[in-house]
């Protein structure tokens, strides 16, 4: 986004922005007890729904269990077709839900003025490295903003016009920050703003931001609430002021270029396509209301299939939402209740479902109702600490510089030494990493290894780097790559689904070469700076980027005929930049 985001909302002046290090006193908008809770409720509906989300994915008696309290360890397929291997999950460890909350909440306690100048440019890239279980919407944009463009500048038409269609629950899902962060401001536009801002960085459709925006505006509405809720109340709420969090948004969320690339792409002009959807949104929420009519007899089953939760929709971000507020509003006085219908209820989005239904929850009672395993979920002290963090608002937001993170390749060689050590995830981010016992291969053609990292601050995050055998192949070294960095299968049972309108595979037919303009950018990032040091052979080229040699020839084909790289000798063939390029 090359442009201020939203820089009014409706028409009103957005008010300043917080002033960067403040020294005035610091007190929490929101009580620490909320924050707390909604972070480690949400978590632990992340960690209860992730095995139930995609039953061929799991090969343990996780799924399909009856609804429990407690965690279980379970073994998960992952990997696709052509690479597939066995990853066991420790009992409470979460999945991409949480991981991009708590990356939204560090870009906002840390970088104040810069928070999303910080999510694209260093959270999202590094998300590709430690990954697990995220939509493909969301997956292809953090390529995108790894290679150093905004998604919606693709060279290609029908990458941009995937974007545009994104409309899943990615947004919605990791809003909770926002909210608790902006409960100290009266004016619901500066939530909005800020979804909707965070939304586009990922998805282009009004799905999933208009989705996002219903969420984020009932955890704030509830987090600044200091009486109990009624029966059903979120949602007259919501369908009464929808003028909150359905008002248009400004269309300079990413300046002109945004702007010009969804005329492009869409049939209609966005404003009405915003409409429409907001209009969508309220009759999901209208329908939730008639299902809790029902009193203590509501079916939770029967509205949640009205919603649309278990057909082709049920990953979409308005799907999500009215579902996530219905079962916060039916269970409001059994909080635990509510989050194990949404992580049980089979057939659905359920660790989204629950995680979004936990946080909603937790910012409406707070922890005194988390039941004890709950509070062990993968990380709860770190997850407390920021949330307390988050609840101090703008004013407790420091103005950390925004680093420049390490690339992937660097961080994958660094991870294959040996031994307990520090890795360097960016220019003031140093973590430490563990190596893992190799995982479970499907396929005798791959090695799969794996790493536990610990950031300073305490939070764990997996990395697994799949290579090929040499054994397996005819030339060339071993390909080497993050798991998060492969072209998502076209296996719907290895990847979420993130539909505007039905849902369609995350990358069509599977192929053995990945040309996306993503990856290729960084390709030529990298091969850049290796030809800046004299020319190179394609074994070269093939042993210090980690490619296959079939990718390299490809994408040197087309380097060349870009007239960025040339042949500087033919036997041995070794390549090198031109004179345009250097200059």
């Amino acid at each position: 986004m090359t442009g201020a985001l939203l820089s009014r909302q409706c028409g009103r002046q957005r008010p300043a922005a917080p002033e960067a290090n403040r020294t005035q006193a610091q007190f929490p908008v929101v009580p620490p007890a909320k924050a707390g809770g909604a972070f480690l409720a949400f978590a632990a509906g992340d960690a209860l729904g992730w095995p139930q989300e995609i039953p061929r994915n799991v090969r343990s008696s996780a799924h399909g269990a009856s609804p429990r309290m407690e965690f279980q360890t379970w073994t998960r397929r992952t990997g696709g077709r052509f690479r597939p291997y066995e990853e066991t999950i420790g009992a409470g460890e979460y999945s991409d839900d949480t991981q991009l909350t708590l990356a939204v909440a560090r870009s906002r306690t840390n970088h104040s003025a810069d928070w999303w100048k910080a999510f694209m440019r260093v959270e999202l890239p590094r998300w590709t490295i430690y990954e697990r279980g995220g939509g493909g919407a969301t997956k292809r944009a953090a390529q995108a903003w790894l290679a150093g463009s905004p998604p919606w500048q693709s060279g290609k038409m029908d990458a941009v016009r995937r974007y545009f269609d994104a409309g899943g629950n990615g947004v919605a899902m990791r809003v909770l920050p926002h909210a608790l962060f902006l409960a100290g401001q009266d004016d619901s536009a500066v939530l909005v703003h800020d979804v909707v801002r965070d939304g586009a960085a990922t998805h282009g459709h009004p799905r999933a931001l208009v989705g996002a925006t219903a969420c984020a505006y009932a955890a704030w509405s509830l987090a600044r609430r200091h009486r109990t809720l009624g029966f059903g109340e979120l949602l007259d709420l919501l369908i009464d002021e929808h003028s909150g969090w359905g008002a248009f948004p400004d269309m300079e969320r990413g300046g002109e270029a945004w702007s010009a690339a969804a005329a492009r792409v869409l049939d209609e002009p966005y404003e009405r396509l915003w409409q429409r959807t907001v209009d969508e949104m309220r009759q999901l929420l209208e329908q939730a209301r008639n299902g809790i009519r029902a009193g203590a007899l509501a079916d939770d089953r029967a509205v949640l299939d009205d919603l649309g939760c278990f057909g082709r929709f049920k990953g979409a971000g308005t799907v999500t939402a009215a579902a996530a507020a219905y079962l916060a509003a039916r269970h409001a006085a059994q909080p635990a209740q509510g989050v194990l219908r949404a992580a049980f209820e089979r057939g659905t989005d359920t660790d989204t479902l629950a995680a979004m239904t936990g946080g909603l929850l937790g910012c409406l009672a707070g922890d005194e109702w988390l039941p004890a395993p709950w509070r062990d979920v993968q990380d709860a002290a770190y997850l407390r600490r920021i949330a307390g963090q988050v609840a101090l608002g703008p004013s407790g937001a420091e103005q950390r510089p925004v680093e420049t993170p390490a690339a992937t390749q660097s961080i994958l060689t660094d991870l294959a030494r040996n031994g307990d050590h520090e890795v360097a995830l960016g220019e003031s981010t140093r973590v430490q990493a563990t190596a893992l016992p190799d995982l479970k291969p499907l396929s005798n053609s791959i090695t799969v290894h794996a790493w536990r990292l610990r950031t300073p601050e305490g939070q764990t995050l997996y990395v697994t780097r799949v290579e090929e055998n040499r054994r397996s192949r005819r030339a060339g070294p071993p390909k080497a790559e993050p798991s998060s960095v492969r072209r998502p299968s076209s296996d719907p049972a290895t990847s979420k689904s993130d539909p505007a309108t039905p849902a369609v595979s995350d990358s069509g037919a599977d192929v053995a070469v990945d040309q996306g303009d993503a990856l290729y950018a960084e390709f030529q990032r990298q091969l850049r700076t290796l030809l800046s040091n004299g020319p190179a052979r394609p074994k070269r080229i093939e042993e210090a980027l980690g490619l296959i040699p079939l990718q390299v020839r490809k994408w040197l084909e087309r380097m060349e005929h870009g007239g960025e790289i040339e042949r500087a000798s033919r036997n041995p063939v070794t390549y090198a930049l031109t004179r345009k390029t250097l200059l």
